[in-house]
């Protein structure tokens, strides 16, 4: 009986600590869109420090990187 009450003390723990990974995530997102308008573009990707190039990281091939297409390149979840 205790190891099971530690074993669900230590998932708990496990979760909170996943989740808040996951909520901190998109702040490179929302830091990277420096104009604030819901794209990254080649000027904000390069100051984010990303090495890439865009056109590297552009699934629709518009010059900008998008949330969706943020999260597939980074494997991030934005808000």
């Amino acid at each position: 009986m205790k190891k099971s009450k530690s074993l669900l003390a230590l998932g708990a723990v496990l979760a909170l600590l996943g989740s808040s990974v996951a909520l901190a995530e998109p702040a490179a997102f929302k830091k990277a869109d420096a104009n604030g308008d819901g794209m990254i573009d080649s000027a904000e990707l390069a100051k984010s420090g990303v090495k890439k190039k865009l056109a590297e990281l552009d699934v629709n091939k518009d010059g900008k990187l998008s949330k969706g297409e943020y999260e597939i390149v980074f494997e991030e979840e934005c808000e």
